[in-house]
């Protein structure tokens, strides 16, 4: 049995997934935390271990038209429809915000062709203060 832990101490939560290390395994799932600044009132971002952030494409895309959202007895349906705003737009409006949080951005981004998906990863891979990509096949 290992030693307990009193009020003083703090556990190490950190835990390593390839070569990035995160303090804490709790992560924001992508398409469920807008781009992390609607939530800023209510948690503090850099508590988390990780931000994944909307899925991103190439070019911006507007999504699935109204109704995007059922609710059901069991619970609730939705079809956005990878709303997002483009490469060139994250970059410029909604990473400044990311950058300034304490703590990791993973992109998750998608495309249409298999071309897509690398021209995506080679531009993110040249941005700084993005630690990790998480390509969307769905």
């Amino acid at each position: 049995m290992g030693r307990p832990i009193n009020s003083l101490q703090t556990p190490d939560l950190s835990v390593t997934i390839g070569k990035l290390k995160l303090k804490n395994p709790v992560m924001v799932a992508s398409g469920t935390f807008g781009f992390g600044e609607e939530y800023e009132d209510f948690i503090q971002l850099d508590r988390l271990g990780a931000i994944i952030p909307k899925g991103i494409s190439l070019k911006p895309m507007v999504g699935n038209r109204p109704p995007r959202i059922f609710e059901t007895e069991g619970g609730i349906l939705n079809s956005i429809g990878l709303q997002n705003p483009g490469f060139h737009e994250f970059i410029r409006e909604k990473l400044p915000f990311l950058r300034k949080v304490k703590t990791h951005v993973i992109v998750n981004f998608f495309g249409n062709t298999e071309k897509e998906y690398v021209e995506l990863a080679r531009r993110f891979d040249d941005v700084s203060g993005i630690s990790g990509l998480e390509m969307n096949i769905s």
